[in-house]
């Protein structure tokens, strides 16, 4: 069974297709999205019927959350530009893909050996940037959930891909930068955490979407950049009316 595992979409219709498109000539058996399908882009009814078609199985990011609390009467916890698009997200939503949105879980469990979560397993919303915050992320892993499941999962939430590793003999956490077309095989015993980076908005210093692909056959993870239709994002972006800085940093990565 092969699973190809996404994050962050943001409404970045051209970063979704070239995913998807990858990952049918991969030959992928299941998709899998660590949340935030909307913000920050202009195609957010695009993107949520496209995963609803293909059958992605989702879990929610912090922008779904925040549709929620402003559906509730709460203010968000973000910066201007996000709410800004998270205003416009909220306006242009269908109602039905909004109720769909607002009903996918926080976390999921798939195969009976690996979870997902956006930000960090203790907590949906946060950001795990360097092995210190890995090491929190560990132990609400190892101590929260039950084995095998906790042995290997998948988040998103920085927008920049990562791997760690947790020993539990030598109760220490590695970490290993990734690049395109980078392999790791998954061993027994340790627990492992595989940040998928963004096919939406991606943070690491290039204009990519990015993805992992798991084999759980051969327990073997690899991560995949690739090229999209950045123009086309962009010039929807500015169409929208949204904060040109959106259009902008795609181009920077950041």
């Amino acid at each position: 069974m092969r699973y190809a595992v996404f994050s962050d979409i943001h409404a970045n219709l051209e970063g979704l297709e070239a995913v998807l498109e990858k990952c049918a000539q991969l030959g992928a058996d299941s998709l899998v999205c660590c949340g935030d399908i909307v913000g920050y882009n202009a195609d957010p009814n695009a993107c949520v019927e496209m995963v609803r078609e293909k059958g992605v199985r989702c879990i929610q990011g912090n922008h779904e959350r925040g549709l929620r609390d402003l559906e509730e009467g709460r203010v968000p916890n973000m910066n201007p530009v996000a709410m800004e698009a998270l205003a416009f997200t909220r306006e242009v939503l269908t109602s039905d893909n909004r109720d769909w949105l607002l009903s996918l879980p926080h976390q999921a469990e798939l195969g009976g050996f690996f979870h997902i979560f956006h930000g960090s397993p203790s907590d949906p919303d946060a950001y795990i940037f360097d092995p210190f915050e890995a090491a929190y992320a560990f132990k609400s892993l190892i101590n929260d959930y039950s084995p095998p499941q906790n042995l290997l999962c998948f988040i998103g939430h920085t927008h920049v891909c990562a791997a760690y590793a947790f020993d539990p003999d030598n109760h220490r956490v590695v970490e290993k930068k990734v690049r395109d077309g980078d392999l790791f095989a998954v061993k027994p015993g340790a627990h492992y955490m595989f940040n998928v980076g963004s096919c939406g908005q991606y943070r690491g210093g290039i204009p990519a979407a990015t993805f992992c692909l798991l084999d759980g056959d051969e327990m073997t993870v690899e991560f995949r950049f690739l090229e999209y239709d950045l123009r086309a994002c962009q010039e929807k972006i500015v169409a929208a009316g949204l904060p040109p800085i959106l259009a902008q940093r795609l181009s920077m990565g950041q």
